[in-house]
């Protein structure tokens, strides 16, 4: 070999050795959130702090609004979904097997809402008899986002509570959350049911009360409620084992980053839904936290919680009830 040659095949070597081995290449999967909104908090701490490309993700999170979120899912055009529990009961029912892999929310984060000068006619206030409170639904008209979502079903479970038909007694007003509140600073609508954070912005900002909360404890018979959960098609995770750990491992990481560092997390959060009230921000930030268990694992006692909300807030049939769950969860991902 001559000297060049020699000389030539040295720096390469040398400069291999340098370079150390080729990076492993990023997985490429999917997420998608119905909404934009408190409850989905870990979600953004994991995007922001790379929580899963750490872990060789390439996570690319969208937002497709309500069921279609799930939709995606079945559909095979989205790997991962972070959605309400019972819609992924609901799409079991339906013979559309979807599977969760880890909780993301043991507590409902949907309150009611009346007007302030409603509720002052009404003679009530946030701390009257949950039976009084209930009663003064009747007659009233009521904004929401969906028929039939989590929001119209906890309405519906409140206003039984008051010995009032949801049905006949209630008039609907769907709309989104932001003109739900114009409606109610305006008096087009009496009151609304919706997530966190719309109902505190609602009462700090002196138009209404809040009169019925599944997060302030209205409805600890519920109790424990599996709210939200990761859930996936089974076949992705039987497929590909590892993407599901990782995705839980990530998520985990984040539940745990936003319980250990509340500032920071709500700095993340604040970028996501900005210019909120601070008073308003605060509150429903505490509550979202709050609702956010630090172990993962999902169990049939939340799960029938959230069943029979929906059976008794009218959005499935006694006869539809799910008779195991057994098939619809596993905890088999998380380390």
């Amino acid at each position: 070999m001559t000297l060049w040659r020699t000389a030539a095949v040295t720096l390469a070597v040398v400069a291999g050795l340098a370079a150390g081995p080729a990076p492993a290449q990023e997985v490429e999967t999917s997420f998608s959130l119905p909404a934009t909104t408190f409850s989905f908090l870990p979600v953004y701490v994991a995007d922001d702090l790379g929580l899963w490309s750490k872990r060789g993700l390439k996570v690319k999170t969208s937002v497709i609004v309500g069921i279609g979120s799930m939709n995606a899912v079945l559909s095979k055009s989205v790997d991962f979904t972070l959605s309400s529990t019972p819609t992924i009961i609901r799409a079991n029912i339906r013979g559309q097997k979807v599977l969760a892999i880890a909780s993301a929310s043991d507590q409902a984060s949907v309150e009611i809402v009346l007007r302030k000068d409603v509720a002052d006619a009404a003679g009530i206030t946030g701390t009257s008899p949950l039976e009084k409170r209930a009663r003064a639904l009747k007659g009233k008209k009521i904004g929401l986002q969906g028929l039939n979502a989590i929001p119209h079903g906890f309405l519906r479970y409140f206003a039984k509570k008051g010995g009032i038909d949801p049905e006949k007694d209630i008039q609907l007003a769907v709309m989104q959350p932001e003109a739900e509140l114009a409606a109610l600073k305006s008096k087009q609508i009496d009151g609304m049911a919706e997530v966190l954070p719309y109902s505190t912005i609602a009462a700090h900002g002196g138009a209404a009360i809040v009169i019925g909360s599944a997060p302030r404890g209205d409805f600890p018979e519920l109790n424990p409620y599996a709210n939200n959960a990761i859930a996936a098609l089974p076949t992705t995770c039987e497929q590909r084992p590892k993407l599901c750990t990782d995705i839980v491992a990530g998520f985990a990481e984040a539940v745990a980053f936003t319980h250990d560092r509340p500032k920071e997390a709500a700095d993340i959060l604040r970028k996501r839904i900005p210019n909120m009230d601070e008073g308003a921000f605060d509150e429903a930030f505490a509550m979202t936290r709050k609702g956010i268990p630090r172990s993962l694992a999902i169990g049939d006692a939340g799960l029938k919680n959230a069943q029979e909300l929906m059976v008794i807030g009218g959005m499935i049939k006694d006869e539809e009830r799910l008779a195991s769950f057994k098939d619809i969860y596993t905890n088999k991902f998380m380390k």
